[in-house]
């Protein structure tokens, strides 16, 4: 994609350098998950920020692929979230394209560092469920919820025992 002069001059005024190297996107943020949007020209549509400045100082993005923000990854302080100051990032050299569940790998939010369901059950071994989408799930409360679903007039599901 090669964008002209001054849809260049657009993206560069909202694209502020940061110390940490970033480019703090200060633009409109059109996703409730804290993504910022950019609208390259008038009459064009808003599209993702960080996935236009790839294409533009990159390249295309190869088909089922996803734009992973780098600096979130190695900024290990960094919990993750809407509130994520990576998301906002536009930097290129911050980018990369990868595949979903590379992405999904890469993801470092507070629902990865449980170790236990909102039930007390643990995630660990045979208690473990592990989706496609790599949310983790508990195995005696699905279990409950399944024979819930179906009517079965099984007890319910009590929290684990405090140690």
């Amino acid at each position: 994609m090669q964008p002209n002069r001054a849809e260049m001059a657009r993206f560069q005024r909202q694209a502020k350098p940061q110390a940490n190297g970033c480019w703090l996107w200060t633009g409109p943020h059109g996703t409730r998950d804290g993504y910022g949007k950019f609208q390259p020209s008038p009459g064009k549509p808003k599209v993702m920020a960080h996935r236009w400045s790839y294409e533009v100082h990159i390249g295309p993005i190869p088909d089922g692929y996803q734009i992973d923000h780098k600096c979130h990854s190695d900024d290990e302080s960094c919990p993750g979230g809407p509130d994520c100051i990576h998301r906002r990032c536009v930097n290129p050299a911050h980018l990369e394209a990868v595949t979903a569940s590379e992405n999904t790998m890469r993801q470092r939010h507070y629902e990865r560092a449980r170790t236990e369901c909102p039930k007390g059950h643990p995630y660990e071994g045979d208690n473990l469920i592990v989706g496609s989408d790599g949310r983790r799930r508990c195995r005696t409360c699905d279990r409950a919820r399944k024979r819930a679903k179906s009517g079965s007039q099984a007890p319910p599901v009590e929290s684990a025992p405090a140690t």
